[in-house]
């Protein structure tokens, strides 16, 4: 029978290579977890809509024209302007404030290509998603107007008839 042996003439190269290795493998976990890091950043900081009353966004109007906002306040039944452009096309603009009793700053909104809302009235609450132009006025996201009828919400009384 042939015997057959192996030997390592040259022993230091087995011992290198697993150095190489392993920093192949921390270099590689290194950057894998850089990577995530940055993906979860920068996907938090996209993507955030920041809730603000018209006060809030008027003290900080610089900052946050541009940004993807909820901008919250009351109606204003006065202002509200819906104009139907052509059978595709129309445009619906209204006014809103923090305090209906005390109207200060008032934010101009203008919705393009929304139905009539049949909430949208003089008093109602209005949650507006958008992006605030450097004009000043608030153009709400296709779908971004939600409201919130005053009378639907009260307490029943005297004056309803299941009372």
């Amino acid at each position: 029978m042939a015997e057959a042996s192996w030997t390592n003439k040259d022993k230091d190269a087995v011992v290198e290579k697993a150095k190489t290795n392993r920093l192949k493998f921390i270099i590689g976990g290194v950057v894998l977890f850089g990577a995530i890091i940055f993906l979860i950043v920068n996907a938090m900081s996209g993507n955030t809509q920041l809730y603000k009353t018209v006060d809030e966004f008027y003290s900080d109007q610089a900052r946050l024209t541009g940004r993807d906002l909820r901008v919250a306040g009351w109606v204003l039944g006065d202002s509200i302007e819906y104009t139907q452009i052509d059978a595709n096309n129309s445009r619906l603009e209204f006014d809103v404030v923090d305090d209906i009793n005390n109207p200060g700053q008032r934010m101009h909104i203008v919705a393009l290509n929304e139905p009539m809302p049949d909430l949208l009235q003089d008093r109602a609450q209005a949650l507006v998603e958008g992006r605030a132009e450097p004009n000043g006025v608030f153009m709400a996201n296709p779908g971004g107007l939600m409201l919130k009828c005053p009378t639907k919400y009260e307490e029943m009384g005297e004056e309803h008839p299941g009372a």
